[in-house]
């Protein structure tokens, strides 16, 4: 028992430190109650408020919400649970609470156990956890609220720990890292983080390949290959219950295939994301450099600058003291935008220290390993480049014309986005980065390991060779002095956000970003020279291995942290209250005594970018990643073309009842039943108006014509011609489901017909009345989709696909119940999968933990 306890000991203490670390940072959520307002995580509790009042209010869950986007699956918004072992042991491995202090202490252990497992001593290895935990870009995400994020990006160390274990021929142990954490991984469900990971492991078994045939030990890497994949395939098995409703729902997103030939600009429209779309938040060529230097490019678009900057003490001479605090806290000091990159929370820095001994493991790390660490840095910064990855030569030598140089570089990014396969699945290329973020920091710790273990090797009297040392620090300080006494003079540092400022304050502004790229660029020499002065030291034998290991720790922690509370500091936390809750405002009040079933256009937002609305309201608009490709295609085509509404607004002075029936874009507000409109005005003092639209179809009506087209393009295009309160647009591949039973539409008129919702059970069960003299084509204000099924007096009828977007039903004569009930079959089934899966998967857990156990005994 003792020696078990002191070999435990050194990783008793190392955890007890991540603990320390993970809530000093996040001290104001332990002690003062306080939380940071994660816009992601605010907002995805907007994205199914209806569907999760229903589940506090009944036990019960739906499988639609009409919170956002007129209704759209419960997948991406408040879906129902299902049972996943690794689930289960997330929520214990970030202590149940992941949306902070939790992430980063599985940060820090991650690193830590992948450090472990490619046989770096404790003490080393909780240096190189802190390394990465705190890179810049970990601790940002989490003020996003991008904690999935963050959580599968925990994951990817420790599952590369495990998969480098295996081609070592540890295969037991191997086996057990690999399937713990891939099984978090995939929990965790972050496609483009995993997606990342996968081009890495790609890059380390085809590095690993060459050098098994090289080797002659192709055998052995086969075995561990085959584990491997096996591995892989039962770690997936309990996250199936998610993932296989996620893909056969993403079909049908703006992520699936396309829908039209052509978009709303006559552009040809075509699978996955559109290429302008996904290349915003491209990283800058130049802005890579934030690597190395963080406020190269200047910080954020929201910059603390303080009482001591250019820029306040500019302000301060109007004599308004409060208002210069107030904008000098909120600078736009990110002068990097462009058409890919409106603005950023802040750089992605990997650390000056870890630059520098990334460097050197260039140098001085022999092997496999420093290849496809290499390998993945240079995929992420490219990848990361996105739009910016190509460029135009412009050289003129000497201004002789005869000497101008003019090269187009064309963009690789491009052709990898229509050609690496899933890539145009995805968006934000700067993301790509946390590749760089961890193979840098992987490859520097290995340098440092590398330094320790030559020094022990050649014992008391070693003379290790200083040059390596003296040629990294020259590369990477070298380019801190250069841009700390040229960098200056060498940009303007304009940004677009200058002109939102006047003339006779922007040149304070500027100042301080050229005082931003020199400070930084400054720091980081400083701190490049120190830690390779400590190493010469250590080389030349004045001071043992354990105090160098230290004062790294030490020097990287303060480099780190001092960076990241920049942007994630004490300004960031506020109350619990405001971090998790929209405020309802006294237009929402308005709003909500109006107790019939409707839904809200918010133009006095940004539409289909907020959720606010959706938090009290069923919206029109909304956010979400993953929204259905046809309603974004009816976005495209009409809902987006503000200006249009607001002129028509305009024109009827507010009185949306003198709108004319042919006006196409309030024909499809109409159809979605948008009896509000929240709507801008110019006066401070009332900023928003309410606008009631009396010319809503309701929940449901019938039609007296139909218009068959051919295409979803044809289709597309004529609801935007006729009357839909009168006419249904149906594509031609439905018609088979509408008889020609029907009476003479133009005789619909004098007919006694009429339906009603009388019972909103929930978003996805609605109860309709109905009667009519004949059979007759009713049309219901809600989006269509393949899980909704219709009974008429219980009996099964199938729906049809009007409008384009919207659910159509033929009814019969007579007096009717119609109930449409949201049902996911593929989602129950796959639930029963994740369920078994957990079980055997548990089972395995346990039994690999237990032979590792047993074998470690009779070994001893």
């Amino acid at each position: 028992m003792k020696s078990f306890f002191q070999k435990s000991l050194p990783h008793i203490l190392a955890i007890t430190l991540f603990l320390i670390l993970s809530v000093v940072y996040f001290l104001p959520v332990v002690l003062e109650n306080k939380d940071i307002e994660q816009g992601d995580i605010k907002n995805s509790i907007a994205w199914g408020q209806d569907s999760r009042d229903y589940h506090e209010r009944t036990g019960d869950y739906s499988y639609w919400s009409n919170a956002m986007f007129s209704g759209m699956p419960a997948n991406y918004t408040y879906a129902p649970p299902v049972t996943n072992i690794f689930g289960t042991i997330g929520k214990v491995l970030t202590l149940n609470h992941g949306g902070n202090f939790g992430l980063v202490f599985v940060y820090l252990l991650g690193f830590y156990i992948f450090l472990l497992a490619i046989g770096c001593k404790p003490m080393l290895a909780v240096v190189g956890a802190i390394a990465y935990a705190f890179c810049s870009y970990n601790l940002i995400i989490i003020e996003a609220g991008h904690i999935s994020k963050g959580l599968v990006m925990a994951t990817m160390a420790p599952m590369l720990g495990g998969i480098m274990l295996c081609y070592r021929g540890k295969y037991l142990l191997g086996a057990l890292i690999t399937l713990f954490f891939t099984g978090l991984n995939v929990a965790w469900n972050h496609q483009q983080i995993s997606y990342y990971l996968l081009l890495i492991i790609l890059i380390l078994f085809i590095v690993y390949l060459i050098y098994a045939i090289k080797e002659k030990e192709l055998a052995k890497f086969s075995k561990a290959s085959v584990i491997l994949l096996a591995v892989a395939v039962l770690a997936i098995t309990p996250s199936l219950g998610k993932l296989i409703p996620t893909m056969d729902y993403t079909k049908e997103t703006m992520r699936g295939g396309a829908v039209l030939k052509n978009n709303a600009d006559g552009k040809q429209e075509k699978a996955g994301l559109d290429l302008d779309y996904a290349f915003q938040w491209s990283y800058g060529k130049m802005e890579t450099f934030t690597l190395l230097i963080p406020n190269f490019y200047g910080g954020s678009s929201a910059y603390n600058l303080g009482e001591k900057s250019e820029f306040y003490k500019k302000l301060t001479e109007t004599g308004n003291y409060s208002i210069a605090k107030q904008y000098s806290q909120h600078a736009p000091t990110y002068w990097g935008a462009d058409e890919h990159k409106s603005f950023t929370s802040g750089p992605v820095y990997a650390g000056a220290i870890i630059c520098f001994l990334f460097v050197l493991g260039l140098i001085i790390v022999k092997g496999k390993e420093k290849w496809w660490l290499l390998g993945g840095t240079l995929l992420s910064i490219l990848l990361a480049w996105g739009g910016n990855a190509g460029g135009v030569i412009d050289f003129n030598f000497l201004g002789i014309q005869a000497l101008h140089i003019h090269i187009l570089i064309p963009n690789i990014n491009v052709f990898l986005f229509n050609h690496l396969p899933l890539l145009n699945k995805f968006r934000t290329p700067e993301m790509a980065l946390i590749m760089a973020n961890l193979t840098m920091a992987i490859l520097a710790i290995l340098a440092l390991k590398t330094i320790l273990d030559d020094a022990k090797n050649v014992g008391a009297g070693r003379a290790l060779p200083l040059q390596p040392i003296i040629i990294s620090a020259g590369i990477t300080g070298g380019i801190c002095l250069f841009f700390a006494l040229f960098g200056s003079s060498l940009f303007n540092f304009a940004a677009p956000s200058d002109a939102n400022f006047p003339e006779w304050l922007v040149p304070s502004l500027i100042a301080d970003r050229k005082a931003m790229l020199a400070g930084d660029a400054w720091r980081s020499f400083f701190l490049i020279a120190i830690t390779a002065g400590l190493m010469i030291i250590f080389v030349k034998k004045k001071f043992e291995a354990k105090y160098l290991i230290l004062a790294f720790g030490v020097l990287i922690l303060f480099d780190m942290w001092s960076v990241d509370k920049r942007f994630l500091g004490e300004d960031k936390f506020v109350s619990k209250r405001q971090a998790k809750n929209f405020e309802k405002t006294q237009i929402d009040e308005m709003i909500l005594q109006d107790k019939s079933h409707y839904r809200v256009l918010n133009l006095a937002s940004n539409t289909f970018n907020e959720s606010g609305t959706s938090a009290f309201h069923l919206s029109v608009g909304g956010y979400s990643p993953a929204k259905l490709r046809r309603y974004q295609d009816i976005i495209d085509f009409y809902l987006s073309d503000r200006q249009n509404i607001f002129t028509t607004v305009y024109s009827v002075q507010g009185d949306l009842s003198k709108v004319e029936p042919n006006n196409a874009i309030f024909n499809i507000i109409d159809m979605l039943n948008a009896k509000y409109l929240i709507y801008p005005t110019q006066d401070q003092n009332q900023p928003q108006i309410i606008l009631e639209n009396k010319n809503t179809f309701g929940n449901a009506w019938f039609v007296d014509s139909i218009k068959w087209v051919n295409s979803p393009d044809e289709e597309i295009a004529e609801i935007g011609k006729v009357n839909l309160k009168s006419t249904a647009v149906i594509d031609t591949v439905w018609q088979k489901y509408v008889t020609t039973t029907f009476p003479k539409f133009e005789t619909l008129e004098k007919l006694d017909s009429k339906i009603a919702l009388t019972d909103y059970k929930n978003a996805g069960n609605l109860i309709f009345e109905s009667e009519t003299e004949s059979p007759q084509l009713a049309v219901f204000s809600e989006v269509y989709y393949k899980t909704w099924k219709a009974y008429i007096d219980g009996v099964e009828t199938p729906l049809v696909r009007v409008n384009y977007i919207l659910r159509g039903l033929q009814v019969p004569a007579g007096k009717h119940t119609i109930e449409l009930k949201c049902y996911d079959e593929l989602m129950a089934k796959s639930a029963k999968i994740s369920l078994v899966s957990s079980i055997v998967v548990g089972v395995v857990l346990l039994g690999l933990l237990g032979l590792l156990i047993w074998r470690r005994r009779n070994t001893e």
